[in-house]
This record gives C-alpha cells, sequence and structure tokens, in this order.
C-alpha cells in the first residue's frame, strides 16, 4: 500500500496575487511576556513619540462581582489598565500594546504581505526594545475575508465545503457557522478554519454575508532569531488554505 507524500511547507512557492481580494482585516499576533513593565503614563508617552501621528487610547479591562446579603445585592465594579490601543492616521493600521506582548491589525482594503509585515515588525521590535521579553511564546496570523452573497448566489459558488443542511427534515438553513482545528504533521503548526454566513441586518442587495477565518498559530515558543522564518511557514499555511478552500479565487478576485 503507497502512503501519502508527506506533507512539506515551501515558502519559496509563489500564490496569486488577488488586488480585490476579500480580506477585511489582517492579524499578526506575538505574545511574549515582558520583563521590563513601565508604568501606564510613561509608556503612552513614548509611544506617542516613537509613532507619531497615531492616536492613542487605553483600553479599560471591567470586571463586576456581585454580593448577596439581607439588605439586598450590591454590584462592584473593578476597571484595570490593560495596554494602549495604537490607531494610524488613515484608520488602517490598528495595534494593540497588550502586558504581553503585540496584536497589530491590517483593515481593508489590504494592500500585501510586505506591507504589513514591516508595519507589524515596527511594533514589535519597539516592544522588544522596551520591554524586554526573553522568548517569544506564541505567534499567530489571522486573515478574515467577507464575500456578499445577492440573491442567486450560493456558499458553494465561493467555497469548496459548506455545513450540510438537513436535508433529512426538508429544511434549508440560512446562516451557519462551522469550524475545523487541523494539526499540521511534521511541523509545529495548527490552522483553525471557520466559515460562517449571517443573513443581512436590512433589506439591501447582498441576502447574506459569507465569512472565511483562517487562523495559523505555531504551537511552540520561537526564539527571536527565527521569527522571519516562522512567519514565512505561517504565511505559506495560510495561503495553501485559502486558495484550496476558495474555488476560483484567482478569477473571482482579480
Amino acid at each position: 500500500m503507497t502512503r501519502p507524500p508527506r506533507y512539506a511547507i515551501d515558502v519559496k512557492k509563489q500564490f496569486p496575487t488577488l488586488p480585490n481580494a476579500p480580506i477585511v482585516e489582517a492579524v499578526i499576533q506575538i505574545n511574549a511576556t515582558a520583563t521590563n513593565q513601565l508604568e501606564p503614563p510613561e509608556l503612552k508617552t513614548t509611544l506617542q513619540n516613537r509613532f507619531e501621528g497615531y492616536e492613542i487610547k487605553d483600553i479599560v479591562h471591567m470586571e463586576a462581582g456581585f454580593t448577596g446579603s439581607l439588605s439586598g445585592m450590591e454590584v462592584h465594579q473593578k476597571s484595570m489598565w490593560d495596554g494602549h490601543m495604537l490607531n494610524s492616521p488613515d484608520g488602517k493600521y490598528v495595534c494593540q500594546w497588550k502586558r504581553n506582548g503585540v496584536i497589530v491589525s491590517r483593515l481593508a482594503p489590504y494592500e500585501n504581505w510586505d506591507n504589513f509585515q514591516a508595519a507589524f515588525i515596527r511594533f514589535w521590535d519597539c516592544y522588544r526594545e522596551l520591554h524586554a521579553p526573553e522568548l517569544i511564546e506564541s505567534i499567530s496570523v489571522r486573515f478574515i475575508s467577507q464575500i456578499g452573497l445577492k440573491a442567486n448566489d450560493r456558499p458553494a459558488d465561493f467555497v469548496e465545503k459548506v455545513p450540510p443542511p438537513l436535508k433529512g427534515l426538508g429544511l434549508r438553513s440560512d446562516s451557519f457557522y462551522h469550524q475545523d482545528i487541523i494539526p499540521v504533521k511534521g511541523y509545529p503548526y495548527e490552522i483553525r478554519l471557520v466559515r460562517a454566513m449571517q443573513r443581512a441586518a436590512e433589506p439591501s442587495s447582498v441576502k447574506a454575508t459569507l465569512i472565511v477565518d483562517i487562523d495559523v498559530a505555531k504551537t511552540e515558543a520561537t526564539v527571536f532569531e527565527d521569527l522571519d522564518k516562522s512567519l514565512n511557514e505561517i504565511r505559506f499555511l495560510k495561503n495553501s488554505v485559502f486558495f484550496a478552500f476558495m474555488k476560483d479565487a484567482e478569477s473571482k478576485f482579480s
């Protein structure tokens, strides 16, 4: 019996460029515990100087608790600083500067990987300089695409597989959410593929929105010197999933 060939990551493989890719958000996230913490006001001033023109706001985490007594129920609320949110002047780049890492998003229209990675590295290099982490604990890359479905469109026109409807009952779903978690055999990566369909909130030319969410994460820690290699491998996996799952992506989104 012939075994199927072992899956191989090939970072040199070229994928088609899609000028009209349906990407609404691209995200790179690194978790790396800081060994040098700055007080929030000092950190905010430093970031304002480093990222001129960016709007910077506090990220505040709210916690609520309840205490019961003979006199009734009391509600207790506590706010906790959880980082800074940086928004670029054009509103296309957003960085969540957290206690334990950075999350950088590129909003639509997505440009290209080189520009996106360069923007991320600028934040990461600053985080590493200011907070002196010892190790990259986790890396993930996430691309979220949305496709507006018109009256005669079906999800199966755009993607290879959708959750089946309840055929035995004669019913047809008009919304769904499905998630697959796929380990990459032979490599320290895991792929999470979500496909969902949401009905349009208001009557329009679009009856529903098809969502394809591809999230590739590394399952082991990374030394700083291997960051570029890991990002290139994650990018390959993300592109492989996108072009395998989306039907005729090159013709539909070029």
